[in-house]
């Protein structure tokens, strides 16, 4: 006996839906809301596949929205110097990124590419600002989680520019004792 098109559709749709609000649960930004608030959340994010190597964002391309993973691997690519891209960090599943552009549409710093086919959901700056005006308890409580991991990161920047800094002192000392 086969299964009308529609009926097999919409049980794939919400077998992801559950899968998005597990996944949603886990993710920092969104770990304070209640099970109802991410139900509310579920219904402005938008779910796309990606098949292998797709671009999902395109370094100096605008942002707009922040990308979670529900399942499979993206990889983070910035351009060097010589204009060739380099593998900076690896994500999957509960990993997200973009997260900036909610609060600016500042050019893209690296580029997101599927490394396997992966399913994400879209969280764009529109979809945040519409919470704010019609639901602010749940806009509010995300924009502070966001500020959480805005922090967070900065905090662990500085850590890393000063240890490199660090270790320029010691490289320039070297340098001045061989001069002598």
């Amino acid at each position: 006996m086969s299964i009308p098109l529609y009926e097999s559709v919409k049980k794939r749709f919400k077998r992801n839906r559950s899968e998005a609000e597990i996944v949603l649960s886990t993710v920092h930004i969104f770990s304070k809301l209640s099970r109802g608030e991410i139900r509310q959340i579920e219904k402005v994010m938008h779910i796309r596949q990606y098949t292998l190597n797709e671009v999902i964002v395109k370094q100096g391309a605008p942002g707009s929205g922040m990308y979670i993973i529900v399942s499979g691997r993206v990889g983070i690519y910035i351009l060097n110097h010589e204009h060739q891209e380099r593998v900076i960090t690896e994500l999957e599943r509960g990993d997200f990124f973009g997260e900036i552009a909610l609060l600016d549409d500042s050019p893209r710093t690296a580029t997101a590419k599927a490394e396997e086919p992966c399913t994400i959901l879209g969280f764009y700056r529109p979809d945040l600002l519409g919470l704010l005006e019609t639901k602010p308890q749940i806009g509010i409580k995300i924009l502070i989680a966001l500020s959480e991991v805005l922090a967070t990161r900065l905090r662990m920047t500085n850590e890393d520019l000063s240890k490199v800094q660090r270790q320029l002192q010691k490289i320039e000392g070297l340098h001045q004792n061989e001069g002598e």
